[in-house]
């Protein structure tokens, strides 16, 4: 069974800025935004085609706070791909 979903396609910068806008829901992160997208050769198994996100910080980063950049990456993974 072909598990993959149609996902809108962004361009690399809009998806920055898409995850940089559900980024700054968060207060604990204010000093912190991504600055670009890894990009995937061949689509995974759900039909992503990107695979993570490079985050700039202003700190190092607690348990909670990665934990939170991680939802933020796989909740778009799951929603869009990079076009």
């Amino acid at each position: 069974m072909d598990t993959r979903v149609s996902r809108p396609a962004l361009s690399p910068h809009d998806l920055v800025e898409l995850l940089n806008f559900e980024l700054a829901a968060y207060e604990q992160l204010s000093g912190c935004h991504f600055s670009s997208i890894r990009p995937m050769a061949d689509p995974d198994d759900a039909g992503c085609n990107w695979r993570d996100a490079r985050l700039q910080s202003n700190h190092h980063l607690d348990p909670v706070e990665r934990d939170i950049v991680r939802s933020v990456i796989e909740q778009t993974r799951q929603e869009f791909n990079v076009g």
